[in-house]
């Protein structure tokens, strides 16, 4: 499994009213996929996985919600700490050259910001929904907005209405579905927020990648926390991000999952 290596963190960035993205030196030696994710520890605190929002120009860059003890001490750090890291682990998205829709909810935006700067660099056209609940908590939406090219085209819902579309992401990528052809999407968020995108692109007959989030230990697939019912597939391994083949066969994608105890719980259907 290898022991953390320690990297420092570079520079500090406020995204949006919560999230910060740290950007830590790297010299990039193990190759990198969009979609996977790093082993993030903390000194004192705990190690957990984070979704890599950025890689270039040597740094990489993790975008940190502060949601319970990991994420809040990494939140609080500054220019100049340290922290350990472990991977890239997992398998990321699959990235082709054919019309693209990226759908994005919260900080699931933070795996989907460098595959949109790959089907950018690819040439492909890309459609991308950036949603939140409200405005404050849209991310990376100026910064892709800034990216100069005709064949990007970026639109924003957020579920009060306060910016761009008055909605959920799933009821905005559904209108865009309707109205024009994709080829595929890609997708990471709410739970409920893929399952309702998986189920819309089965009708239409669109491949559909998705990245899921389980409880995770080892991140290399030693310790099985992450297993999905009822094909064992490990998120840390197999995934994070699934395609359409495989998320039907996982019954509890969009169902449940378990917490650090094994205990299932429900997702919430109002999601």
């Amino acid at each position: 499994m290898g022991r953390p290596r320690s990297v420092r963190i570079r520079r500090v960035r406020q995204e949006n009213k919560r999230v910060r993205t740290l950007y830590l030196e790297s010299d990039h030696a193990e190759p990198f996929q969009p979609g996977q994710f790093l082993m993030v520890w903390t000194p004192g605190i705990d190690e957990i996985p984070m979704s890599i929002s950025y890689w270039e120009d040597s740094e990489t860059g993790i975008s940190v919600l502060p949601v319970g003890p990991a994420t809040q001490a990494l939140a609080s750090m500054s220019e100049g700490d340290r922290l350990g890291l472990r991977g890239p682990f997992g398998n990321g998205f699959r990235v082709f050259r054919d019309r693209a829709l990226v759908v994005g909810g919260g900080i699931g935006m933070a795996p989907l910001r460098p595959l949109i700067h790959s089907l950018v660099q690819l040439g492909a056209e890309t459609t991308v929904v950036v949603g939140a609940r409200t405005s404050s908590e849209l991310l990376f939406e100026t910064e892709l907005r800034s990216i100069k090219t005709p064949r990007l085209t970026v639109r924003t819902a957020t579920d009060d209405g306060s910016a761009g579309y008055r909605g959920l992401a799933t009821q905005l990528a559904a209108e865009i579905l309707n109205e024009s052809s994709f080829d595929r999407v890609y997708t990471c968020g709410p739970e409920m927020m893929m399952i309702n995108l998986y189920r819309l692109t089965r009708e239409l007959g669109i491949h559909i990648q998705a990245s899921l989030e389980r409880h995770m230990k080892c991140g290399c697939g030693l310790c099985g926390t992450c297993a999905m019912d009822p094909t064992g597939d490990l998120v840390c391994l197999d995934g994070p991000v699934f395609d359409e083949s495989r998320l039907m066969e996982l019954t509890e994608f969009g169902n449940y999952q378990r917490d650090a105890t094994g205990v299932k719980r429900s997702f919430s259907s109002k999601l």
